[in-house]
Parts: structure tokens; sequence; C-alpha cells
């Protein structure tokens, strides 16, 4: 029986035939996919190069304690989440100026190939959320499209059908991740996962920063935000549980068990580095990490 696809993907598929492309791989793919397997899958269906958000969002914190210790006096919210900033836009528009000025893991990590592997060449996020394909769309400069996990499988299923798959051998290069990653950001899909990664900095106290996982408890969040202004940090996710639960997830794994799934793949993957330190972040110097406010 042929799989149905939606045209969305039959546009994917047509970019993976035609062009150089970038797989941007979220962190949260342990819930879903085995690794280093899934490198090879991405590679099989045509991508060009497969990189993970890591490095960006190690990026993103180098940019956030900057901030944060600039600027010691303010409150800031995390904007990676793009639901949660539109929320903020929407619901709390006297708080927008809190949202900090740095872009996505997604957005940063599209830019950053651009530049390292030429502008020619496409970029397709691949994650756990719905509300990435509208904040693609408002990068459409460095993101051409975001899928699911759960179109990523429907995706491989019709190209294996239709006999549109590559051979490529399972070396240790085919294995691995394009060069750029980070060990600490692997944490970011947990919720909480920003702030833990930026504990040990400095620049914030645990009894400074609020942790939210969903719409409910981000409300008491930003009252509180409001209300007391010991809190410096909002490290908040629209799903709860985090990434790992988000609406494009296959899993219907418990929290704990998605979260134990990425813990042991920071410890796995260690194994599995590239050649040479690709982690430094000399290689992103000059890179525009700022959010799009007109967006």
């Amino acid at each position: 029986m042929e799989q149905k696809i939606n045209d969305e993907l039959i546009g994917v598929i047509d970019l993976l035939q035609k062009e150089k492309t970038v797989c941007l791989l979220a962190p949260s793919f342990p819930v879903d996919f085995a690794f280093p397997e899934i490198i090879l899958e991405l590679r099989e269906m045509g991508f060009t190069k497969v990189v993970e958000l890591t490095y960006a969002a190690k990026l993103i914190n180098y940019k956030y304690i900057e901030i944060l210790r600039d600027t010691p006096e303010r409150q800031y919210i995390c904007s990676n989440c793009p639901t949660i900033v539109k929320l903020v836009e929407s619901k709390y528009p006297e708080q927008k100026d809190k949202l900090i000025d740095v872009a996505s893991p997604m957005v940063v990590m599209a830019r950053f190939v651009k530049r390292e592997f030429g502008s020619d060449f496409k970029t397709v996020f691949v994650g756990p959320c719905l509300a990435k394909k509208q904040e693609a769309k408002e990068n459409m400069d460095c993101v051409d499209f975001a899928v699911t996990f759960k179109e990523l499988c429907d995706m491989f299923s019709y190209m294996e059908n239709a006999g549109l798959l590559k051979q490529i051998p399972d070396t240790k290069e085919n294995l691995e991740f394009d060069k750029f990653y980070s060990d600490i950001t692997k944490i970011y899909p947990i919720a909480g996962g920003v702030a833990e990664s930026m504990l040990n900095k400095g620049v914030l106290q645990k009894e400074q920063i609020i942790v939210c996982d969903g719409p409910t408890t981000f409300d008491i969040a930003m009252k509180d935000f409001c209300e007391f202004k010991n809190f410096r940090f909002i490290d908040a996710v629209f799903c709860k549980g985090g990434c790992i639960c988000g609406p494009g997830v296959i899993s219907k794994d418990g929290v704990e068990a998605r979260k134990e799934r990425v813990l042991q793949y920071k410890d796995k993957s260690r194994f599995y580095q590239p050649d040479g330190n690709y982690g430094k972040f000399v290689h992103a110097f000059g890179l525009d990490i700022k959010r799009k406010k007109d967006a």
C-alpha cells in the first residue's frame, strides 16, 4: 500500500534529491531515535551534512551569561521557546522587553551553518515542536523547512518504499555529526535544562531562577516574576516536561523515561565526537545571534 505524505514533506524530499542540505537535529532526538544510527539514516535520506543544535545552544549560553553578568539589575525571560515568546508578546506585552535578545538554537545554528558550509546549503530543522514551523517561516533567510520527528519517520518510510534512499556505508565518519557540538547543552530539551547548564558560571543562583513548563505554570511564574524582583531569570518552555514532550514526538513513554534517554545519550556521545575540537567559540566569531524583533 502506497504511503501518503503531505505537500510540505514532498517539498523536503525534493530538496534532498536536488540540493545540498543540512539537517539541524534537535537535542531531544534520543527520545525517539537510536544514536548514532539516526545520523546514518539521515544521510541515507540525502542530507549532505547532519549537525545537532547543541553548538548553537552553547553560543546562546555564552551570550546569556554575558548579558546577565553585565546587567545584574535586570530580569530576563529565556527566548528559546517560540511559543513562550509569542505568549509573552500577546498576553504580557508590558514584559516583552524582558525577553532576552538572543535567537533560538534552531535559528542560531541555521545562520551558523549557512556561513560555515555555504549559503547555497538548504537547512531542515528536525525536532519535537510544531511551533518551529512558524518560526522557520519567520526566518526564511536561514531556515528552509521545519519537520517533526513523526514527519521524519513518515518521510523515511515513503522514501524507502519509493526506492529513494541512498546507499551510505556505516563508516565512523558517517555515524558522526558534522563537526560542531557541545556536551553540557545536551540537557537543553529537559525542563530547566537551560538554567542548569548555566548554574556553575557565577551569574545566577538557584533562588534567582524560575523554571516552568506548561502554560499554567508560566502564568504563575510571570506573576511571581513581576511581584518579586529577586527573580532574575525565567527558564520557560510551553510543553509540560520540556521539549522532550513536544507534540511532534512519537514516544508514548513518561517524562522520566524520556529524560533518561537524553542523559544516556549525553554520556554515550562522548565516544562519538569528530576528530579535533569543534566546540570552541572561535568558530562562530562575529555571528549575529540576535532575535528578529520585527518577525
